[in-house]
């Protein structure tokens, strides 16, 4: 949980010096795709495919 908290604050600390550079709409739309992918690994996980850790 504490990882999680901490990713979640340095994703809002770039998120907003990243704000500060590209437009909006550039930002929404990466903002989209890492969600995506987030709830994308989040299922797989979930599910119980680990995988990914071996690596």
């Amino acid at each position: 949980m504490m990882r999680f908290l901490a990713g979640l604050g340095v994703g809002i600390f770039s998120g907003y010096l990243l704000g500060l550079v590209i437009s909006i709409q550039v930002f929404m739309i990466a903002c989209l795709v890492l969600l995506a992918l987030v709830i994308l690994l989040f299922f797989l996980f979930h599910l119980g495919i680990r995988d990914f850790q071996e690596y």
